[in-house]
């Protein structure tokens, strides 16, 4: 080992008392084997490679940066989820409001045929009007955290979704109209449209009019889905990402426990032979006295 005399210089040095350089190379071998001991017995009581920056300095900054970047794929995923969350509570309102609409046309469809009267016609209309009311309450009242989703138009700022380890991982998403989703927005009430059942020809036009907002709709649902569909292929790719992270931080910071199960033997064992070793290099001045007897 480094620093110990050579075999020739020690063995000028034996009948030297003074000064006991076996027992001395002894002592800097076993200090040398104790350190190397307590270092594989301390990864193996924590797990780590590294417990120290004195360890691998540069490993450390290596797998501190890994492991900030693995946390920021956690916090992504995160992100992810309550995105997903987010659009599919846009979804269900859309799905409400297309079968309110399905209903709208149904009643439309049964006020053409001349069979009823201007009563019926009138009962009809007012049915209508409170499903176009719900549409409204739905469009107002489905919110995320203060924000009305249904009314992230084309006219409004792009709603944002942090994707990524990274600040600058980010998609944005508004749906394409440039209203809401109202019945106003969608062109079924007001004074062009109110009152339009009460023939067979204005239920017919109406009757088109729903059409048309049921395919409206139907496009905002795309869009949902669309978005929806992009962040799940990114769910997937960040998982693999945050797994491959995970790997690189380990193999620099874990400890591979059956390695330094190993090297504590063998360091246990060679301490135990340092140690009798420099018993008996204490031990050898003593043959000096024979010169006395």
């Amino acid at each position: 080992m480094a620093g110990l005399v050579g075999s020739a210089a020690q063995s000028d040095q034996l009948a030297r008392v003074a000064s006991n350089l076996g027992a001395l190379n002894a002592q800097n071998a076993l200090t040398l084997v104790n350190r190397q001991l307590s270092l594989a017995q301390t990864r193996l009581a924590t797990g780590r490679k590294l417990n120290t920056a004195e360890d691998d300095p540069a490993n450390l900054t290596i797998a501190t940066k890994l492991r900030a970047r693995a946390e920021g794929f956690m916090q992504a995923l995160d992100n992810l989820g309550d995105s997903k969350n987010f659009l599919a509570t846009a979804e269900g309102a859309l799905q409400k409001i297309n079968d309110i609409l399905v209903k709208v046309r149904t009643k439309s469809q049964q006020a053409i045929s001349d069979i009823m009267g201007s009563t019926e016609r009138s009962d009809i209309e007012k049915e209508i009007e409170g499903y176009l009311a719900e549409i409204s309450d739905i469009n107002n009242e489905t919110q995320w955290n203060g924000r009305k989703l249904l009314q992230i138009s084309g006219g409004g700022a792009d709603v944002i979704f942090q994707t990524g380890a990274n600040a600058d991982n980010t998609i944005s998403f508004k749906f394409g109209r440039t209203t809401g989703h109202s019945s106003s927005n969608l062109h079924l009430d007001g004074v062009s449209n109110r009152g339009h059942v009460n023939s067979s020809s204005s239920a017919q036009a109406y009757m088109s009019s729903v059409d048309s907002a049921i395919a409206s709709i139907s496009v905002s649902l795309r869009e949902v889905g669309s978005m929806m569909a992009r962040l799940t292929f990114k769910e997937e790719q960040v998982t693999v990402a945050h797994a491959n992270t995970e790997a690189a931080f380990s193999r620099i910071m874990n400890a591979d426990i059956a390695r330094e199960q190993v090297k504590a033997t063998t360091f246990l064992i060679l301490q135990q032979i340092a140690t009798a070793s420099l018993s008996q290099a204490n031990a050898n001045p003593q043959a000096v006295l024979a010169l006395f007897r």
